[in-house]
């Protein structure tokens, strides 16, 4: 058998991923389906929380221990996706599960059991059974961010009109200093060499 479950994005509803996953895979298994079906790069940490019924978070199961060794006697146990399998956290026939992924941009997923149905020797788990709603980009805010060919198309413009316009304040620039070369070549009463050349100024000087 198989577990098929709703997952959605918090904030916005309208995406939703249905996924089924074998009991005996694990929340490591999920979360890779999950960022799989969702277009994450799985670069950033996660977490899974056991909820009630209300949406209100139990205990986490994480990516990673990031707990550095610390012990506390009341801690809860650290678990961790490679260790925890789907089977041993499911007590209720609608068990929800939050999802967190990038903790500073804290995309959050809504995780809800639908159905348990038959598995197939044809298919392979997990795997996305349903997809509804176009997932937004995972670093939304990111200088860095990947550009469609629009986007890119209308940066390439921007470029080239800056530097149209560079150009153009470059030659006016230097036609206004060839100008100004010119207008220091005259002295200061307005003559330059070749009037003073034609006005005998040289011979003066000379006697």
């Amino acid at each position: 058998m198989v577990y098929r479950f709703k997952v959605w994005f918090e904030n916005n509803d309208e995406v939703i991923r249905w996924l089924d996953i074998k009991p005996s895979q694990t929340f490591l298994d999920f979360h890779n389906a999950i960022q799989d079906a969702i277009g994450f790069d799985k670069k950033e940490l996660a977490s899974f929380y056991i909820s009630d019924g209300k949406w209100k978070r139990m205990f986490e199961i994480m990516l990673e221990d990031m707990t550095d060794g610390d012990e506390n006697e009341d801690a809860l146990p650290v678990v961790t996706m490679n260790q925890a399998k789907l089977r041993d956290y499911i007590n209720d026939p609608h068990q929800r599960f939050i999802y967190v992924t990038d903790y500073l941009a804290n995309w959050t997923l809504l995780i809800e059991l639908l159905s348990i149905e038959e598995s197939s020797k044809d298919l392979i788990y997990p795997r996305l059974f349903r997809s509804e709603g176009k997932a937004p980009r995972q670093r939304e805010d990111s200088k860095f961010k990947m550009l469609d060919d629009n986007e890119f198309d209308a940066l390439a413009a921007k470029i080239l009109a800056s530097k149209g316009i560079q150009n153009e304040l470059t030659q006016e620039f230097s036609e206004l200093e060839t100008d100004a070369t010119d207008e220091d070549d005259d002295d200061e009463f307005g003559v330059d060499d070749e009037m003073e050349d034609d006005l005998g100024y040289e011979d003066e000087i000379r006697e």
